[in-house]
């Protein structure tokens, strides 16, 4: 019945103009209705070129994950962020050292691998960084292994691909595996193999540009560390005045698991290891 269809839709039967028998409304009548409002857009002139203005692009497969996997994040987790500088002189001269020595071997060192290096090495001490909250159990799961997630920008959005048992690697096997992830990544060969089971995240946003940030955990992981671009700044050596190289980091956890004094020890760890990178080889 049309009176049935027009109380579906929100229509005002009564402002409807019939076209059947005796002025009846006919269910037609109901699906060409248009309010009066719309009546009047409708005839208004548009403007020249309006349809330049905007334009419509459909949502690829990888950002509709990353907005799916973002919402999650922030509806399931209790976000807190610590942000922190360390001065890094001597991992820069440690690190051109190093790239002389391996030189002929087709391998270069970033900063990349030394921050992996010191975030395994740390993950050791504060399990609680490396663990998953299962609410629905009530208990919490510690991984046993180091699966470190490398946030990557791509042409065609966000990857974090996993670099698996950190701790167990080289400098010189995470600087190749980094290599070969963002090579797939750039060419869209990653496997969902590549992509999953991850217990921790980096995000080396400062590559680009920027100096804090307020990184977004993957969930279920309880914690992803940032490192912003690096900066040569006033700093204070044995009482005097020295340019130094300023590494800001920028780290957010899930506070329903993580205390603010436990995130605070852990990036201290990491951030000696940084300052004294020899520690790092011991």
């Amino acid at each position: 019945m049309a009176r049935a269809m027009a109380k579906d839709l929100g229509i005002d039967i009564n402002q409807v103009q019939g076209t059947g028998p005796a002025a009846r409304v006919t269910k037609k009548d109901i699906r060409n209705f248009r309010p009066a409002a719309q009546q009047q857009l409708d005839r208004k002139p548009k403007q020249e070129g309006a349809g330049d203005r905007i334009r419509f692009e459909p949502l690829s497969q990888i950002r509709k994950t990353i907005a799916k996997n973002m919402l999650r994040s922030k509806q399931n987790t209790a976000h807190m962020s610590i942000m922190d500088e360390v001065e890094i002189s001597e991992l820069v001269n440690t690190r051109a050292r190093l790239n002389e020595l391996i030189a002929e071997k087709n391998i270069k060192l970033s900063y990349l691998p030394f921050v992996i290096k010191a975030i395994a090495l740390a993950l050791k001490h504060h399990p609680v960084l490396n663990a998953e909250l299962d609410m629905e159990n009530e208990r919490i799961i510690y991984k046993n292994y180091i699966n470190l997630g490398i946030a990557m920008d791509t042409d065609n959005g966000l990857v974090v691909p996993v670099i698996r048992d950190a701790e167990a690697k080289s400098l010189t096997e995470l600087a190749t595996e980094i290599k070969s992830l963002a090579e797939r990544a750039r060419d869209r060969k990653l496997t969902l193999d590549d992509l999953k089971d991850g217990t921790f995240s980096i995000t080396s946003y400062g590559s680009i540009g920027g100096y804090f940030a307020v990184p977004v955990i993957p969930y279920p992981q309880v914690a992803i560390f940032g490192i912003g671009r690096i900066a040569q700044k006033p700093v204070i050596k044995d009482n005097q005045i020295v340019i130094g190289n300023v590494m800001p980091i920028s780290m957010s956890v899930d506070h329903r698991i993580v205390d603010g004094a436990e995130v605070s020890r852990f990036v201290n760890e990491v951030l000696g290891y940084l300052k004294e990178p020899m520690q790092m080889m011991l």
